[in-house]
């Protein structure tokens, strides 16, 4: 079955949150301290998913579907050139669903006129947005809205 994405709908937004935290328990956990883990993996709440549906930071997000199910999430900041976001559910990983929405955040990148894309990684996801042709700009960290520190590299990408 191909991978579907999709703009995010406003019903979306519970198993946007839930994709987003089930991706951090189950594929970057043992990469990082459970209080890091914990702080990115925000829960799903009432309230943070109010804080999540005012798009305070215009993304434009997209789930990923296999089988009519969302199984990724990903999300683009035209304003910052930011590929913001890519998570699969540890069921789908290794299945295109990450590759999938990288390449249609990219499309939508090129179509608002952006001629490059950055992003902050984690570091187990590196690989992953080296073999789509990003590249190292550096490793640091990146400071969650917890203000949480954690690991991270930041990448780049001409989309020319």
């Amino acid at each position: 079955m191909p991978v579907i994405v999709r703009p995010m709908r406003t019903d979306d937004g519970q198993a946007f949150l839930e994709i987003h935290g089930r991706s951090i328990r189950g594929l970057a956990a043992q990469h990082y301290p459970a209080d890091v883990v914990d702080a990115w993996a925000v829960p799903s709440t009432e309230e943070s998913l109010r804080a999540f549906l005012k798009n305070s930071e215009d993304e434009i997000r997209l789930v990923a579907e296999l089988d009519g199910q969302p199984v990724g999430i990903g999300a683009l900041v035209v304003e910052n050139s930011e590929l913001r976001a890519c998570y699969v559910v540890p069921e789908a990983a290794r299945k295109g669903v990450g590759t999938a929405l990288v390449r249609e955040i990219e499309r939508l990148a090129r179509a608002h006129g952006l001629t490059g894309l950055h992003l902050h990684g984690s570091v187990n996801a590196e690989p992953f947005y080296a073999a789509l042709g990003y590249a190292i700009v550096e490793r640091g960290e990146h400071v969650l809205s917890t203000g949480h520190r954690m690991a991270a590299v930041r990448m780049a990408k001409s989309l020319l």
